[in-house]
């Protein structure tokens, strides 16, 4: 019965503990980068449609309606103008016919559309790296802190245990300070891991919108390791990494930039064609009364001769532009290289270190049962066997963190080659437990 009211304590506990899972739906709906990528796609569809209804006719109305008062005071001759009411009507319908430059904007458009869609598409990919790194933060100084206080419960039991020595003068002035700096040096040392704490919490409430109190642990597996071969990663990830991508686009948009920025020096043609109405009442109108009709269809040629170097500096402008994306795209490049040989040496150097990492936290769990043994049957002493709690539970942080990094290695690989979704969340997940 005791054993069941204890199950049902810890389910009531930990039964609302935020999962990896719940932290990458929440991150979805709220993470700010998230939500502007969304926006900046929006507004690039829009800017697409604006570029494309310029080739579209404009229809423009206008109406006017005037009023003049004439005062006259002195005035010569037989004219005797009088007040009178002037009303205007136009209709103006104008076509381009020949807008070269808009056929580049509207290509420049639909990459710039492309470029958003794949900075879209990208953080959708980050968004699951990101979750996982936080979560992993999370159990880390979670961790660290209850490390911290196993650490000053020992160098508590060490300096209680000195100031009975040194008052029956079995130890030195410089050993019993030592104890008790040791001691001092352990309460500091749980303040820091407290502060690490709070400030991952503050990144999470960042990045997710929602403060995560209660969270789960991971649990040691044994991992499944994959062999890699470093230039299949690397040539593979040229093709489909999303900055790369970016990279690449970005020079289509400037390539497109410099075509229309020439395009600007060709003629225009336009079709025009107008309606205008007049309606002047009787009175100080010079004529009388007047209506007036009048429409004209017109072909309006504009041939661009000189703008003081305008344009020409705008298509130096573009071509400069083009060059800073080659440059980039070289560079992200290098970077792509680099990012992945990292994490392929990590990956494969912590699947060594964890390993080892297990053979010695095996050892060290060992001696501390033993040490419990030996605490009960009175043979070990209390700062004995807390000690060898010490040991094993820094045993056990280094050994989860060890398997975290590798985690975290091969998601890191699996993103830079844009193949991270949400079944490797899902399997990161599975490794949680209470």
């Amino acid at each position: 019965m005791r054993n069941i009211l204890l199950s049902l304590l810890l389910f009531s506990i930990n039964g609302y503990a935020t999962d990896l899972i719940s932290l990458y739906d929440r991150a979805k709906q709220h993470n700010i980068d998230i939500l502007n990528n969304q926006i900046n796609v929006d507004i690039a569809n829009e800017s697409l449609k604006q570029t494309k209804s310029t080739v579209f006719p404009e229809i423009n109305f206008n109406a006017r309606a005037s009023e003049t008062t004439i005062e006259r005071y002195k005035s010569s001759g037989t004219y005797s103008p009088a007040n009178y009411d002037r009303d205007t009507y136009n209709l103006s319908i104008r076509q381009p016919l020949l807008h070269l430059y808009v056929f580049d904007e509207i290509k420049k458009a639909k990459s710039t559309l492309e470029q958003n869609e794949i900075t879209k598409s990208n953080s959708d990919s980050l968004l699951i790296l990101e979750s996982v790194r936080n979560y992993f933060n999370l159990i880390k100084y979670n961790n660290k802190l209850d490390l911290s206080r196993a650490e000053s419960d020992y160098r508590k039991s060490k300096y209680l245990a000195a100031i009975k020595l040194y008052e029956r003068g079995s130890i030195s002035q410089e050993e019993y300070e030592t104890f008790m700096n040791d001691f001092e040096s352990s309460k500091n040392q749980l303040i820091l891991s407290e502060n690490d704490l709070t400030k991952i919490k503050n990144d999470v409430y960042i990045f997710s919108g929602k403060e995560l109190h209660d969270i789960n642990d991971i649990e040691l597996a044994e991992l499944d390791h994959k062999a890699f071969d470093l230039d299949s990663l690397i040539n593979s990830a040229y093709l489909s990494n999303n900055t790369v991508r970016m990279s690449k686009n970005s020079m289509t948009i400037n390539r497109n930039e410099i075509a229309a920025q020439k395009s600007r020096h060709y003629p225009t043609v336009d079709l025009v064609a107008e309606y205008n109405y007049l309606d002047i009442t009787q009175g100080g109108s010079q004529f009388g009364a007047t209506t007036r009709e009048d429409s004209s269809i017109s072909l309006v040629l504009n041939l661009p001769i000189f703008n003081g170097g305008y344009q020409s500096s705008k298509i130096k402008e573009a071509r400069l532009k083009y060059q800073k994306a080659r440059l980039d795209h070289k560079n992200s490049r290098r970077i792509l290289k680099k990012d992945i040989t990292n994490s392929f040496n990590n990956y494969n150097a912590n699947i060594q270190l964890y390993e080892t990492s297990l053979m010695k936290l095996e050892t060290s769990k060992k001696k501390y049962k033993n040490s419990q043994i030996g605490y009960e049957k009175g043979i070990y002493s209390n700062s004995q066997m807390l000690g060898a709690k010490v040991d094993y539970l820094s045993s056990l942080f280094d050994t989860k963190n060890i398997m975290m990094d590798y985690l975290y290695s091969e998601l890191t690989l699996e993103y830079l080659q844009n193949n991270l979704d949400t079944s490797s969340l899902r399997r990161i997940n599975s490794y949680l437990v209470w």
